[in-house]
Formats: structure tokens, sequence, C-alpha cells
């Protein structure tokens, strides 16, 4: 839990309304985001979550996964297939979906992996300005996206 779910989420939904017709792009796209993001500095409900109740760590990551998945359907759900989004969502999401188990229950393997993958690749910022680069983040690259001519 790195980047926040919300900005996971919006990239993966940018990315597939930006490549509809390229599945195998667009997954592969959604995977690699997730690690490149979190080594932009950024602020998340992730920070100090050792010092954390654990259902306490659980409804943040919760909640944030569940409103950045609403958001992003309600900004491209009418423009790309619903499974297809999901599952866009889904991947853009995976890296810190498969860390839960490590944080919440200290289940080592393979979900440790991505735990330290991503502790070793994390950028840290501190309020308000981890916010801000995470809009600059997601907003750049929907502009980017936007502008490939490959709709």
């Amino acid at each position: 839990m790195y980047m926040t779910a919300t900005a996971h989420a919006l990239v993966g939904g940018t990315i597939a309304a930006a490549l509809p017709g390229n599945p195998s792009l667009a997954i592969t796209l959604c995977a690699i985001s997730h690690p490149i993001l979190d080594m932009i500095p950024h602020w998340d409900f992730g920070i100090g979550w050792k010092k954390k109740n654990k259902i306490l760590l659980f409804l943040q990551a919760f909640g944030d996964l569940a409103f950045g998945v609403i958001v992003t359907f309600l900004i491209f759900g009418r423009m790309v297939d619903p499974f297809y989004l999901f599952l866009c969502i889904l991947i853009s999401e995976s890296w810190d979906i498969l860390q839960m188990p490590y944080l919440l229950w200290g289940w080592k393997y393979p979900f440790s992996f991505f735990y330290e993958f991503g502790h070793n690749t994390n950028s840290r910022a501190s309020l308000p300005w981890g916010i801000i680069t995470q809009v600059a983040s997601v907003g750049g690259i929907a502009l980017a996206l936007r502008t490939l001519p490959v709709h």
C-alpha cells in the first residue's frame, strides 16, 4: 500500500480507456504502472502500518480501494467494457493486494516478496505534497495516454 489505491485504479482505468482494442498491451502497462508510480514521492494510508491496528489498516486500505474503483467506474464505465475495466483496475492494484496477507496476517510466501519489492522502490512524501504528486502523476499519465494515436 504505497501510492493510494485510488491513484492506481485511476491509472488502470485510464490505460483501459486509452487501449480498448489492445488488452495485452493494456494489462502489461497496468502491471508495470504500479511499481513505477510507487517510485514517485507520495503519501498514502500504509505509511506507519506497523504501528496501526490491523483492523484500522484493513478498513483504510479497503476504503481507499473501494473509493478508487467506484470513481474509476464513474469516469470510465461508459467508455470501456466493464469486465475489461475491472481487470485493468485489478491488475493495476495487484501489487498492493498481494501485500495484504503479509501485512495483516504475517503470511510470508509469496506475499513478503511484494512487500519487500514495494518497500525498496517506494518513495514517500508528507501531506499535502504527497497527494499533490499523486494528482500530478495521474493527471500527467491521463494527458499522455489521451494523446496516443492508438485509441
